[in-house]
Parts: C-alpha cells; sequence; structure tokens
C-alpha cells in the first residue's frame, strides 16, 4: 500500500482511537471535519494505488512479450540448426532427431517460461487486491460511523453521543 495512504489510514484510525469516550456507553464524539478531510486524502491517494497496479501488469505484459520473444528465438534457432543438420545426407536421421529434439526443448522452455510469467503476475495482482480490499474495508467502516455519528447530529449544531448497540445515544 502507497505510504501517503498508509499515513491517512492511521491519522483516520487515531482520530478514532483518540477520540473523547461518552460516559457509560461506547460512543465517542469525533470531530467531522478532521474525519471527512482523512477520508478525503484517502480517496485522493487511491489513484497512485491504481497507477501503481497498472505498472505491474505493464512490466508482467513486457516479461511475457521478451519470454515469447526468447520462445520465438530458440525456435528459430533450433530449425537453422535442424537445416544445417539436414544438409549433409548421411547425417540427415540424425539430424532431424536433433531438430525435434531442440523443437520439443524450446517448446518446454517457452511453456515454463510462459508458467512462470503467469504465476508471477498472478501474485502481484493477488497481493494488489488484497492491499485495495483491506483499504476500501477501513475507508468504508470510517464511512459508516460517521454516517452513524451525522444522523445523531441535533439541529442546534450541538454534537450528540454516538449510540452504542440498540441505544438511542441520548441516555
Amino acid at each position: 500500500m502507497d505510504e501517503n495512504a498508509q499515513q491517512h489510514l492511521s491519522a483516520l484510525r487515531q482520530l478514532i482511537t483518540s477520540a473523547k469516550a461518552m460516559p457509560m456507553s461506547s460512543s465517542c464524539v469525533v470531530n467531522r471535519g478532521e474525519a471527512l478531510d482523512l477520508v478525503a486524502k484517502l480517496e485522493a491517494a487511491m489513484p497512485a494505488e491504481l497507477d501503481q497496479a497498472r505498472g505491474v501488469i505493464g512490466a508482467a505484459d513486457q516479461h511475457v512479450r521478451e519470454a515469447e520473444q526468447r520462445a520465438a528465438e530458440i525456435i528459430a534457432d533450433a530449425e537453422r540448426r535442424a537445416a544445417e543438420l539436414a544438409e549433409a545426407e548421411p547425417l540427415a536421421v540424425r539430424a532431424r532427431e536433433q531438430a525435434e529434439q531442440s523443437r520439443t526443448e524450446a517448446a518446454a522452455e517457452a511453456e515454463a517460461l510462459r508458467t512462470e510469467t503467469d504465476a508471477f503476475v498472478d501474485a502481484r495482482m493477488a497481493s494488489f487486491e488484497s492491499v485495495l480490499h483491506k483499504t476500501l474495508s477501513q475507508v468504508t467502516h470510517a464511512r459508516e460511523r460517521l454516517s452513524e455519528r451525522s444522523r445523531l447530529d441535533v439541529d442546534d449544531g450541538h454534537e450528540e453521543p454516538l449510540a452504542g448497540p440498540g441505544g438511542t445515544g441520548r441516555d
């Protein structure tokens, strides 16, 4: 996760953790402006996370292209060697065997490179998915808490305590 986004999440957690507790309740008073400012900063940091993911995907695509190019070079080299060996008649049988062996090895190496690349891309994407899921969960939870608290504000502008489980906040 981007260090900036992580700092904003930590600041939001600290704001909620250090909020003034309401007596005889699990509710607390949180400064709405500070909380909303941190949520806005988190939302602004998310494009950086997405850019990072695009970079990982771009690097993986480049790795795949390089692996395919290498596989094509191996196959072309094998075919060239097979053609050279086929020119010498007494060695034609041996040349065909070596060409087939070279093709098999090149195909196996290309498949191994493709499999390795796919595993690398999948691992990076799974890691990024996990980071995004955690960030989204934290932001959603923070927004829910803000929303719950916002519904308890009175018309005169004074903040009221958050309601505990099943409570009204006016105990």
